[in-house]
């Protein structure tokens, strides 16, 4: 027996969220039509169509943002001479639940990827040389994940910082996070030792 469309159409789209499979998709959607209280869905209905336009980019950093400027970009207290390179704005939140770093982000919104066709052109670079020189950044930390693109990544950047800037100081998480670990799912612990330990590179 197949689905009516409507149903299908809801399951497909709860399914091609990252981590969400089809039998999570079909359990979500039923118990909605099950336990779902029409004026709760109508309000989740609306924040979701809502979300992108509410949480802009920063046009700082990247990150995301309710007005303007995010509140880190805002925040005075920062470190403003220590840059941390994340590949998305939810790195952020991993890194700085620590409460270990104190400095500022930028986001690239992406890693370099020869299969997947993402190059150069295709991640907020070109705003960091800009923010380098503006706010004095004496230390660009490398907070990308140790997968295959993120060290693509890093020895890109690494090249055309050292090229730009010979006499910034460069570093990466330390090797607390296993080769082909994410941020995300790395434990509060694990993360403080990476940004304490970071090393030079």
């Amino acid at each position: 027996m197949n689905y009516p469309d409507p149903i299908k159409n809801l399951i497909d789209n709860f399914a091609s969220l990252p981590g969400i499979g089809q039998k999570t998709a079909e359990r979500l959607v039923f118990y909605l039509l099950k336990k779902g209280e029409q004026e709760k869905m109508i309000e989740f209905g609306r924040v979701l169509a809502n979300i992108k336009k509410i949480t802009p980019p920063c046009p700082e950093c990247g990150n995301v943002s309710e007005n303007g400027r995010c509140n880190i970009c805002s925040d005075r207290k920062r470190d403003k001479t220590t840059l941390c390179i994340v590949a998305e704005a939810q790195d952020i939140f991993y890194l700085d639940k620590t409460g270990v770093y104190n400095g500022i982000y930028h986001v690239l919104g992406g890693l370099l990827s020869t299969a997947d066709g993402i190059t150069i052109k295709d991640i907020n670079t070109e705003k960091i040389m800009g923010r380098i020189l503006r706010q004095h950044v004496r230390e660009v930390v490398m907070g990308i994940n140790p997968t295959v693109e993120g060290e693509s990544t890093i020895i890109y950047l690494k090249k055309t910082l050292r090229e730009k800037f010979p006499k910034i100081k460069i570093t990466r998480l330390s090797r607390g996070l296993p080769m082909g670990g994410d941020l995300e799912y790395a434990d509060e612990i694990t993360l403080s030792s990476a940004i304490k330990n970071r090393s030079e590179i």
